[in-house]
């Protein structure tokens, strides 16, 4: 046995080798038998499990306990490999370095295998840095002197838990084990994140192949409730995926065993073909297994997303207010009006004004026809720099979008330049969509998006990606027809990392018709994201409500305003405003002009931004999210949803109420959880503005009746500390 330098890497040599990683609480060993990289044990607790029991784990053939999965040109190679080295390693992760907890530090490690018949080498990258979330990603390298085809690849995978079941298992439960994914994937339906049990055999997700994350994401919580631990797996990907869990029942037993993979999924024979010594990086898999409930694995999750995954928030620029111009503008754009639009946001506050789509190309305005000439069209004779002018001059900062994947079919660049389109068997998919794979199509973006930058002196740019990519971009090569879609990534990736590197100030904002890509993956390169095209309650409430399980309330954009009609049912005003300030906060058509800004809407909105500002924004930041009513089905019946933000001092929270339909009680018991039992706290309720002092006991233990007796209404409560 070798212990690394890092004590939460312990390698192993000898007949049965393999590798043992501790991070925070949680502990994973692996071990190498009979040509196979395989889970031995999980533990949540911080404990090693005493050789005598692991080394008598093994595995049947066919137990998917394989701590990843390959195949090459269409063979699996489990049960082929041969140990090759093992080792500490420098982080290649490009991730950012959080290490955490007491005595932390980051730590990686690499495990090389070889399989000799196929001609490749695997090298399995772990990384760890104190939090309860491991990351894994291989390194895959074609050794042969022909070449590969990746054919099927999930960089993390294996066996969960063993379980008895005899005596665990109350009466009426068929499984021992629950699945919570999201179960929907289009247009609208971001968050439908709830659990299920999982019956006896195979489930598996693919998101609808979409050639993106989807409206859904590549993650699922996998909950064993004998033993009450929750493993969490995200897949920093934004194209197609698949994730499979095995569950295995077998009452003659009393047994019962879970399986996972997480991996890339497409729609060719070939996820990427390696010319003969080529090495390819997967996507990497983020895994946290925990023995907590809900909130404390939230909390983790956001943490994780905050240190790790997302960049660096530009300083003073975390949580601005933004008013976006389509909301009486869309498709007549025009210097007046825009100008009065301004003059609107800035009379509410507002710290940023963002031209959306709609202001470039050929005649007729018609922002979807129009994308690929990012200039600015004939209704704009000044261009737009007299309305970036006038935005700065007004006090606020200045954001553009800018759809630069899509080339519509009035663009010039369409007609100059159709090979730039992304085809499928020599044909393009949808007529619109440019292949990022082609080196040129690559730095002409990429140089577009610096002009405009430059040219605009942007403060923010906002990407949006309103088509999917399916049936996928592919190609022939060396005998093989190759998926794109990998490619395609990477290249996504790898030119946002640069243009965040030449612009440090500029804030990056990511948009896919709405939450399309809200994977961890594309948000590596992101510093916030649309939540979600759809706005009315009590559906938006729910996406917000499951996204969040996920994602952090601060960096989702949430939407208020006239873009879109049926404002009736978006709940009354205060609702509206109160979902808004639970998030970014993105104000899409206050009012035609300031003279017709109704003195009752100027009021309410001045109220609600206020209290952001000065209370809600400061816990919005860094807060604990607590979700009193978790796991909603988007179309399901839930009479109420409530969500609390607690400051990391507890010392400050505020917690929304929503009457989402008008079933079950008028009356809903609200108990907070992120606040001191040792203190006493000023309580105000919105509503009526009424205030009371309670002590934190009193509040944890009997809690406040909140009523609310009409759907589509709300209450907002705000605790902060009394003065002695």
């Amino acid at each position: 046995m070798t212990t690394a330098r890092d004590p939460m890497i312990v390698l192993h040599s000898g007949d049965v080798p393999g590798a043992r990683y501790s991070s925070g609480a949680m502990v994973l060993d692996e071990a190498f038998r009979k040509g196979r990289l395989c889970t031995r044990y999980w533990s949540a607790a911080g404990q090693v499990v005493p050789e005598m029991y692991a080394a008598k784990v093994d595995w049947a053939v066919d137990e998917p306990a394989d701590g990843f999965v390959l195949a090459i040109d269409g063979r699996d190679l489990a049960g082929g490999y041969e140990w090759a080295a093992a080792q500490e390693e420098a982080d290649g992760s490009g991730l950012r370095a959080a290490p955490r907890g007491p005595g932390s530090s980051l730590a990686c490690a690499a495990v090389r295998l070889s399989h000799k018949g196929a001609g490749v080498d695997v090298t399995v990258h772990t990384r760890l840095d104190g939090s309860p979330f491991l990351v894994r990603w291989l390194e895959i390298a074609n050794r042969s002197k022909k070449p590969v085809a990746i054919t099927a690849v999930s960089p993390f995978g294996g066996a969960i838990w063993t379980r008895r079941i005899d005596e665990h298992l109350s009466k009426g439960m068929v499984s021992p084990f629950h699945l919570a994914h999201n179960h929907l994937f289009n247009w609208g339906q971001e968050g439908d994140f709830w659990f299920e049990p999982l019956a006896d055999g195979v489930k598996k997700v693919d998101g609808g192949k979409l050639g993106r994350s989807g409206w859904g994401r590549p993650a699922f919580w996998a909950r064993d409730v004998i033993n009450g631990q929750t493993l969490v797996c995200e897949l920093a990907w934004g194209g197609n995926y698949e994730f499979a869990l095995d569950c295995r029942i077998r009452a003659a037993t009393h047994q019962a065993k879970l399986f996972f993979r997480m991996g890339l999924s497409g729609q060719d024979e070939a996820l990427r073909v390696l010319a003969p010594g080529e090495t390819v990086r997967t996507p990497a898999v983020h895994v946290g297994l925990f023995q907590h409930g809900s909130d404390a694995i939230v909390q983790a999750t956001h943490d994780h997303v905050r240190a790790v995954v997302m960049p660096a928030q530009v300083p003073g620029r975390h949580v601005e207010i933004e008013a976006n111009h389509r909301g009486y503008l869309c498709d007549r754009e025009n210097e007046p009006d825009l100008k009065k639009d301004e003059e609107v946001a800035a009379a509410i506050g507002a710290e940023m004004y963002v031209i959306d789509a709609g202001w470039y190309g050929n005649d007729p305005n018609e922002w979807w026809n129009n994308t690929g000439d990012w200039t600015a069209g004939s209704w704009l004779p000044n261009g737009l720099e007299p309305v970036v002018a006038n935005a700065k001059k007004l006090g606020m900062r200045f954001g553009l979008w800018v759809e630069i994947e899509a080339a519509g079919k009035n663009s010039t660049l369409k007609k100059e330049k159709p090979q730039w389109l992304l085809c499928r068997d020599g044909k393009p998919i949808n007529g619109r969509a440019l292949n990022l794979t082609n080196p040129e199509v690559l730095r002409w973006e990429e140089s577009e998006i610096e002009r405009i930058v430059r040219l605009y002196d942007l403060d923010m740019y906002r990407i949006d990606h309103n088509h999917t990519l399916t049936p996928s971009g592919n190609r022939r090569i060396e005998g093989y027809t190759e998926d794109l879609t990998w490619r395609y990534y990477e290249a996504l990736y790898g030119m946002f990392e640069r243009l965040r590197a030449k612009f440090p100030k500029v804030v990056f904002q990511n948009c896919a018709g709405g939450g399309g890509r809200l994977d961890w993956g594309t948000l590596g390169q992101f510093h916030n994201t649309e939540l979600s095209d759809w706005m009315r309650m009590p559906r938006g409430l729910r996406i917000l409500n499951g996204v969040t399980v996920s994602l952090p309330p601060e960096i989702l954009l949430r939407t208020f305003g006239t873009e879109v009609g049926e404002h009736d049912l978006d709940g009354d005003i205060d609702s509206q405003l109160r979902m808004v300030c639970l998030c970014r906060p993105i104000f899409r058509g206050i009012a035609p002009s300031v003279g017709e800004l109704t003195p009752f809407l100027k009021e309410r909105i001045d109220h609600h931004l206020g209290l952001y500002k000065s209370f809600i924004r400061p816990v919005l930041v860094e807060s604990r999210v607590f979700h009193h009513t978790p796991f909603l089905p988007l179309y399901g019946a839930s009479p109420w949803c409530v969500l609390e933000y607690a400051s990391r001092d507890s010392l400050r929270a505020v917690a929304g109420l929503f009457r989402t339909s008008g079933e079950g009680q008028d009356e809903f018991l609200l108990k907070p959880r992120g606040l001191r039992r040792d203190r006493t706290y000023k309580v105000t309720f919105d509503n009526s503005g009424e205030s009371c002092t309670m002590s934190g006991a009193d509040l944890a233990l009997h809690g406040l009746a909140v009523r609310l007796s009409s759907t589509m209404s709300s209450e907002m409560v705000l605790f902060s500390e009394a003065s002695a």
